[in-house]
């Protein structure tokens, strides 16, 4: 087959010989003289009309409903799934190293600002909707099909980095079921699997309040034991006060130690002479005997040593938490010691994803991260995600009824003028009839009275004395 080259504005194109000839494409430009190839830009030319304009009405924002069926993001170029994509690869890492990964994943070019944007945005929503449910009662909450036999809570906090140099403390409660086991050595531990976590950056009321939400998710209400796991701190009695007051309390042993530590400085600095291997010697006895010879100790030191500074703290500490020591009981009944999976939270939930290199944080947005993370680490991500979508549909319903509020009041006022507009008019009231004129008093033509003079009326009564007459 033949190819002839075929000319025109948009270039050489070869087109077969029994081809029909393909029509030129009109010019975007003027051409200057006879060579098609060289354009100027065309003239600015207005209207000649001299009629009077006006100004277009200014247009508002409006939705199209295939954006709705479609479920695409509002303001975004993203696809719905595309958009959960990005949130749920900026919950795991920084937000530039998530947009890359978008990239290399998805062919889909996203900036840092953006991706920083839509993932606080999605936590905020998902923050939002467990807010709400935290306020509901606890009936309209639904209830744990299966019962969680031994039910293991252990919470603390950790800090994150602010803005202005500024650092605030999450508060973070681990749940877990508590099952035993056996080590490789063939001795019988005690496991705690199945594991869940709830974040806030808030003080010790609202914490109580808010956690409410995987309270009743983990079924704390309706577990058969609880055993937590607890530093000691006067804010977690009053969360387990709150939530399970049944509940087994355990003084985690490595902060009893670190507080026995402690106590054996503060009486060397008070001029007692101790063994150097006396610690190890305390906790082994305190973790396999209990905390009986302990007190006992405290109880018998002199009062002069008992009363200096540091001392005293240490020895109330370890007085107020006899109860909470009862170490061989612990063990025997199967129960940790440790809140390991609690300070394993702070770091796997809290630092990995908000204490990283350079990373400060504005307080607003620590909250809907933590959400997401809390959502991440649970394994629960699909129902998030759920509930985030629900919850943008309800708002942007929201916001359509709050738009549409006025224009319909504006409608049903035009409307009404209109009708009224239209409207026949109302007749006039007839005047009221003319009285009659009174006759005159006068005779006429002269000044005499006439019978309907006042003076010619009769009395209607008589004087008494003409009466008695």
């Amino acid at each position: 087959m033949q190819l002839k080259q075929v000319r025109n504005v948009t270039g050489v194109v070869p087109q077969p010989k029994s081809a029909p000839p393909v029509p030129c494409v009109a010019p975007h430009c003027k051409p200057v003289g006879n060579d098609p190839a060289v354009c100027k830009e065309q003239e600015d030319k207005r209207s000649r009309s001299a009629e009077r304009t006006e100004l277009a009405p200014r247009v508002g924002q409006g939705f199209f409903p295939l954006d709705e069926e479609l479920a695409l993001p509002r303001g975004r170029n993203l696809t719905s799934l595309q958009h959960e994509h990005l949130v749920h690869l900026s919950s795991w890492m920084p937000f530039a190293r998530a947009a890359e990964m978008m990239q290399r994943l998805l062919g889909v070019q996203v900036s840092e600002a953006s991706a920083r944007r839509q993932s606080e945005q999605a936590g905020a929503l998902a923050l939002a909707v467990q807010t709400v449910l935290a306020s509901e009662p606890f009936a309209s909450s639904p209830s744990v099909s299966k019962p969680t036999k031994r039910l293991a809570i252990s919470a603390d906090g950790a800090y994150v980095p602010l803005l202005k140099g500024q650092w605030a403390e999450v508060r973070t409660v681990a749940f877990g079921e508590v099952e035993p086991s056996t080590s490789p050595a063939g001795a019988q531990e005690v496991t705690v699997s199945h594991l869940s976590y709830f974040s806030r950056m808030c003080d010790a009321q609202t914490f109580a309040t808010l956690a409410d939400v995987e309270m009743r998710e983990r079924g704390v209400r309706q577990a058969q034991e609880i055993g937590a796991v607890t530093d000691g701190a006067e804010w977690l009695q009053g969360f387990l006060n709150l939530h399970c007051p049944q509940a087994l309390r355990i003084l985690d042993f490595p902060h009893a130690a670190e507080h026995l530590h402690l106590l054996i400085q503060a009486l060397q600095q008070a001029g007692l002479v101790l063994p150097d291997d006396l610690l190890e010697r305390a906790c082994h006895r305190l973790k396999h005997r209990g905390p009986r010879l302990l007190i006992w100790l405290l109880a018998r030191l002199p009062a002069q040593i008992a009363q200096q500074e540091g001392v005293r703290e240490q020895v109330g500490y370890f007085l107020k938490r006899e109860a909470l020591m009862q170490y061989p009981q612990f063990q025997a009944a199967g129960w940790p010691i440790g809140s390991g999976m609690v300070e394993s939270a702070n770091k796997v939930v809290v630092q990995a994803r908000l204490k990283g290199a350079g990373m400060h944080w504005e307080p607003s947005h620590v909250n809907p991260m933590l959400t997401l993370r809390n959502a991440v680490c649970n394994e629960r991500w699909d129902l998030c995600w759920q509930e985030i979508e629900q919850e943008q549909l309800r708002q942007r319903e929201q916001r359509r009824n709050e738009r549409a509020t006025p224009r319909l009041e504006q409608m049903v006022s035009s409307l009404m003028l209109s009708l009224l507009r239209f409207r026949s008019p109302t007749p006039k009231p007839l005047p009221p009839p003319p009285r009659p004129m009174a006759p005159a008093a006068t005779l006429p033509g002269s000044s005499r009275p006439s019978t309907h003079h006042p003076w010619k009326r009769v009395l209607a009564c008589r004087p008494k004395s003409i009466a008695k007459r």
